[in-house]
């Protein structure tokens, strides 16, 4: 009986321990010096290395050990006697409550206090007056230039270009350098890019990658193409060090990109170049389009033909609205909508040669 009621008490304490993490309301300059610049880089050290030197995706065995304990508990109250169902309903109910408590506060130990620490634009030289759509066009203008520079020194077949192990190991040294230019924690261990059982679920939502916020690891969809993995990747390593709103994680993953090898350039400027296009007009897009060289068209006729052929727009809509809803749930104000929020970011921040971006004075 005693043991009981300790046990019972133990999960109240569970579950009530979860809505104070949930609920709360933590100043961001604590969470930036006790969890971002405190525990956090040791055990991101820690977890990523760890699930590095695992082959499959441990996220995996984690949603496997969710689906079978759901099953057993369902079946442990049909299995029950008549009389005593909703007793077992009941037990399983509390059960399970316990149970997503502690796997959200394992969620908020181990990463997801992150979104509650200080947005990049308040560690970079950013003025949201800089954010034009004069600004934004002086952008794409200059990944047009860019792009047409960097294809002719790339391969033209996507068989040639390197695999994705080799591309994540050219791109750690541009990794440990954008972590120093945003002045970020250092070091931070990059997550070997793995495949997931979610992948069909990834292609056809057109979801390019995700950072495991339990065991910090990196999953990168199938249906990628090569030269579109530096950037994802990048951008997947933001989260990693730290920068858990999209549009912190794109910022990063895009400064990355640039101080990396010609591959890893023009993944970013390709990238930057689809995000700032919608600054021009129909017709100025058209010419904009048409300048590239022919290697960069079929590049983007290859993405477009890719998501035309995985994605379900049924299931991409769904994917997304339920995103949409954690994002805001985590204290992201513009829900998915914070994806875009990278080209003000990138507007609005001065950068000095070379795309390295200009610290605030330390506070």
């Amino acid at each position: 009986m005693m043991t009981a009621m300790i046990g019972r008490f133990a999960g109240v304490l569970v579950v009530v321990a979860a809505l104070a993490a949930a609920l709360a309301p933590v100043p961001p300059a604590w969470v930036e010096r006790q969890f971002a610049r405190g525990w956090f880089p040791p055990l991101q050290r820690t977890l990523t290395s760890a699930s590095n030197a695992v082959p499959i995706a441990l996220i995996d065995v984690l949603l496997l050990a969710a689906v079978l304990a759901g099953l057993a508990a369902i079946g442990s109250v049909i299995l029950a006697p008549r009389g005593r169902r909703l007793a077992a309903l009941g037990r399983r109910a509390a059960q399970a409550a316990v149970a997503v408590s502690l796997v959200y506060l394992w969620f908020i130990a181990a990463w997801g206090a992150n979104y509650r620490r200080h947005p990049v634009s308040d560690l970079v030289d950013f003025d949201a007056a800089r954010a034009t759509t004069e600004a934004v066009v002086a952008l794409n203008e200059t990944a047009i230039g860019e792009l047409q520079r960097l294809r002719p020194g790339l391969p033209s077949a996507i068989a040639d270009w390197p695999d994705r192990h080799r591309t994540a190991a050219a791109l750690e040294p541009a990794f440990e350098k954008g972590t120093v230019l945003l002045g970020l924690p250092a070091p931070i261990v990059p997550g070997r890019p793995k495949m997931t059982l979610l992948d069909p679920y990834f292609t056809r939502a057109g979801v390019s990658g995700m950072t495991d916020p339990f065991f910090l690891e990196t999953l990168l969809a199938s249906n990628l193409l090569p030269f579109e993995v530096p950037a994802v990747l990048a951008h997947e390593w933001g989260h990693l060090a730290g920068l858990a709103r999209e549009s912190d994680a794109s910022f990063f993953g895009l400064v990355v990109c640039l101080q990396g090898d010609h591959a890893a350039r023009y993944s970013a400027w390709l990238d930057m170049f689809e995000r700032t296009l919608a600054a021009r007009g129909r017709d100025d897009r058209r010419a904009a389009i048409a300048r590239l060289p022919e290697g960069v068209r079929a590049d983007l006729r290859a993405m477009a033909e890719r998501s035309a052929r995985d994605q379900v727009r049924a299931v991409s809509e769904a994917a997304w609205r339920t995103y949409d809803r954690y994002l805001r749930s985590q204290r992201v104000q513009s829900g998915v909508r914070n994806y875009g929020e990278v080209v003000n970011l990138l507007a609005g921040t001065r950068f000095k040669e070379g795309w390295e971006p200009v610290l605030k004075p330390a506070r």
